[in-house]
């Protein structure tokens, strides 16, 4: 998520900051995981502060020269990132590499809030292995522990100013992200999902972060993958809900929907890990196609019917994004 206000205010959502999901709103400023704890040197080196003029958000690292983060972040237009840092206002700390470019997903404002930069070279810590939809599927179906990360603001009135790396645990409020009004309907149900709340959550500045689950070898039945903790959700905005800024718990994209798209756009391979069943939505890759058509971060596409305008305008309205 951004740490600085980018236009019209919007919550974040989960671990620390939440940027603006809507192309006609901004972004409030970045808070890092509230009701967390800062994270030991070493622990997540793949969790990288994204920065550019105009603010600050959180990414993960997919690959060596790929970094996952909001799509409502390339507003600060990144200009570089720093990955194996625990604090990244601490000088020549951690992995300091420039962003080549710079790619929001097809309308990512109405759909999946995700960004992808592509490094000018590879970064030194391993990437993160994402979780196909059916391990998704079954961990938010449980209501399995989350953890989230990240470099957002920690005061849930979001009035403090942090640069050091946070993590918590959340708990699943909603798997499908369907009872919620700052849920995305284009995704609806199984797009997006929504964790966090009483205390505990993202905030400002943890836009673009990641929420972990746990894996074992009850996950992962071939022998090639890797058990530990896996990508499921980057978070994008703060629920609907009126009161403090962070707290109340926050709205994350399921990672594995956006998974085909950033493989085709960065002509890199992305380490999967799966459950045993089919891996992904079958209807994704085709629908995937379809908003690569649209363009980059500015493709707004123009949407039809009188009810889709209203639902935009009220998205645009309620949501509170992370940077």
């Amino acid at each position: 998520m951004q740490r600085n206000l980018l236009g019209v205010p919007l919550v974040p959502l989960v671990l620390l900051v939440l940027l603006p999901i809507s192309n006609a709103a901004s972004a409030n400023p970045p808070p890092p995981v509230v009701g967390g704890t800062r994270v030991a040197p070493g622990a997540w080196p793949d969790v990288v502060a994204v920065l550019g003029p105009h603010g600050s958000c959180t990414g993960t690292l997919i690959a060596p020269d790929v970094v996952l983060t909001a799509g409502h972040c390339a507003d600060i237009a990144p200009t570089h990132i720093i990955a194996n840092t625990v604090d990244y206002a601490v000088p020549y700390a951690g992995d300091r590499i420039a962003v080549k470019w710079t790619r929001a997903y097809p309308r990512w404002a109405e759909q999946y809030d995700v960004a992808v930069l592509m490094l000018e070279h590879v970064a030194l810590p391993r990437p993160r292995a994402i979780a196909t939809g059916c391990l998704a599927n079954r961990a938010l179906r449980d209501a399995r522990p989350l953890t989230v990360v990240g470099f957002g603001l920690t005061s849930p009135l979001a009035d403090d100013d942090n640069t050091a790396l946070h993590e918590a645990s959340v708990p699943v409020l909603d798997p499908t992200c369907a009872s919620d009004l700052g849920c995305a309907p284009e995704v609806q149900p199984y797009g997006e999902f929504s964790a966090g709340g009483r205390g505990t959550d993202s905030c400002f500045g943890d836009s673009g972060g990641p929420a972990f689950i746990s894996t074992s070898v009850v996950d992962g039945p071939r022998a090639e993958d890797p058990v530990g903790p896996v990508l499921v959700g980057v978070v994008s905005r703060g629920l609907a809900l009126p009161g403090i800024p962070c707290g109340n718990g926050g709205i994350y994209v399921r990672a594995d929907k956006v998974t085909a798209w950033i493989e085709r756009i960065t002509k890199r391979k992305l380490t999967r890990v799966g459950c045993g069943g089919p891996a992904d939505d079958p209807e994704i890759a085709e629908a995937e196609d379809e908003a690569d058509g649209s363009g980059g971060c500015d493709a707004g596409g123009a949407r039809s019917g009188t009810t889709a305008l209203l639902g935009l305008a009220l998205l645009a309205a309620i949501r509170r994004l992370r940077t």
